[in-house]
């Protein structure tokens, strides 16, 4: 008979017993008599078949696939997490499957009710700018998945999450950001992104005020601006910052969340005839493979994102319970210039 589209049920009417029987032959259990097993086993010779992964997990206590929940997946800089992922994954003989959540910040967010019947030896879950309301329901439905599959977190994951995690230090990524910016003579620095009420202690939001309070500069809520990280709310930012100010106090840096608000930004400087870098100076963060290729080519945070999907991968097989703060570095590029007087 043609194998490949087989399956558990073709096998148990071929050899005329139950579903449940052939499951206890790929278990490999004692309670089988021979004769039956030979019948189950035949069977699965006539028909060629091959296990599905579930099915090999009956036998083997593992199915081999692995899971990874990423937001806003319009964003290459959560590819580039999955593709770190995937490739440390095969690697180690694993496959997996990717789940989006397009809102993180919203009370829908919930890995364990569409996670806790799925077949999977591991998740990865990136948590991203959670509001302080919502953390404590998004921690406790992480802790129920974990009572079903071991669970690793990436992104903005707060110490007191106790998961194993490959996490941002988001607030020192700041500091060094708006430290770069001063030592180009910038006194008037915005940032724009990120969510207001975000309770982690090492938020972007910190690190922009310690950032400003070292180089004796003032925080000034005029160039603070909340937003999701889109190039739409980068544009339209931007642009409430330039409209509530008069020009001689408009900013001469804007910090944007990430690449994609960085090019909003980009835009709406370009309409308004705003040079750049020269009297509009921007930093991104990602890194984003675009980076390089706008105009002009901007300034950003590297995440090394492959990295970190890739070791999250690594400490969900290797069961290690660490909390690992990832690397980054400043690249720059033309987005950038020292302030002229």
């Amino acid at each position: 008979m043609p194998g490949g589209n087989a399956t558990i049920y073709d096998i148990a009417s071929d050899a005329g017993v139950s579903i449940a029987t052939v499951s206890r032959v790929l278990r490999g259990e004692s309670n089988v008599s021979q004769a039956t097993k030979e019948k189950v086993l035949r069977a699965m010779e006539q028909r060629n078949y091959r296990p599905s992964s579930i099915a090999r997990g009956l036998t083997s206590k593992t199915t081999h696939s692995l899971g990874i929940i990423l937001p806003k997946l319009l964003n290459p800089h959560y590819a580039m997490i999955f593709t770190g992922a995937q490739e440390e994954a095969a690697r180690q003989g694993y496959t997996v499957s990717l789940f989006p959540w397009s809102s993180l910040d919203t009370k829908a967010y919930d890995p364990a009710a569409m996670l806790l019947e799925r077949r999977l030896d591991g998740i990865v879950v990136c948590v991203e700018y959670l509001p302080a309301d919502h953390g404590e329901q998004v921690l406790a439905s992480l802790r129920e998945l974990r009572r079903v599959m071991p669970v690793v977190l990436i992104g903005c994951v707060p110490p007191w999450y106790d998961f194993p995690a490959v996490s941002n230090n988001n607030a020192a990524i700041m500091k060094e950001i708006v430290s770069y910016l001063v030592s180009l003579g910038h006194e008037r620095i915005a940032f724009i992104g990120g969510v207001k009420e975000d309770n982690d202690p090492m938020r972007r939001e910190i690190g922009y005020r310690e950032g400003l309070t070292e180089a004796h500069l003032p925080y000034t809520d005029s160039y603070r601006v909340y937003a999701k990280g889109t190039p739409e709310a980068g544009k339209a930012a931007l642009a409430g910052i330039l409209d509530s100010l008069r020009p001689e106090y408009w900013p001469t840096a804007v910090i944007a969340m990430n690449d994609l608000m960085a090019m909003g930004c980009q835009a709406e400087a370009r309409e308004r005839g705003i040079l750049m870098p020269e009297q509009l100076s921007i930093v991104g963060c990602d890194d984003l493979f675009c980076a390089p290729y706008l105009c002009p080519a901007l300034t950003s945070i590297n995440l090394h994102q492959q990295r970190t999907g890739a070791r999250a991968v690594q400490l969900l097989i290797s069961g290690e319970n660490k909390h690992e703060i990832g690397d980054w570095e400043l690249v720059e590029r033309a987005s950038c210039a020292r302030v002229t007087k």
